[in-house]
């Protein structure tokens, strides 16, 4: 992806974010890497109140992991409401076995 390549978590932040485990089969993992990383790069990042997404494949094939952080659940609702969202978001679904998306609020970061 272009642009900035590091997201920032941050526990005084007020951020949403939305925490999305697709279940897929090996074969079909990097397709939906690649799908979910275009869409981002060519329509979400530009949508008011997006802060980053980012894309984590795990090493058996089984499931891909979108991580996406919105300034607030009203920017993220407002992303959703979209013409045309819900279409992307059906089209990611077909590519896995199963979805299982979920909204948090960073609680706590320990780094070096």
């Amino acid at each position: 992806m272009a642009g900035k390549t590091t997201a920032t978590i941050d526990s005084q932040a007020e951020s949403l974010t939305l925490i999305n485990v697709y279940e897929v089969e090996p074969e079909k993992q990097a397709e939906l890497a690649k799908a979910l990383s275009e869409a981002t790069e060519s329509t979400i990042r530009h949508q008011p109140g997006f802060i980053s997404v980012s894309i984590h494949s795990s090493f058996d094939g089984r499931k891909v992991v979108n991580y996406a952080q919105w300034v607030s659940k009203e920017h993220f609702e407002g992303f959703m409401k979209k013409p045309g969202t819900q279409d992307q978001l059906k089209q990611f679904a077909g590519l896995a076995k199963s979805v299982a998306p979920s909204l948090y609020r960073v609680s706590s970061v320990v780094a070096e």
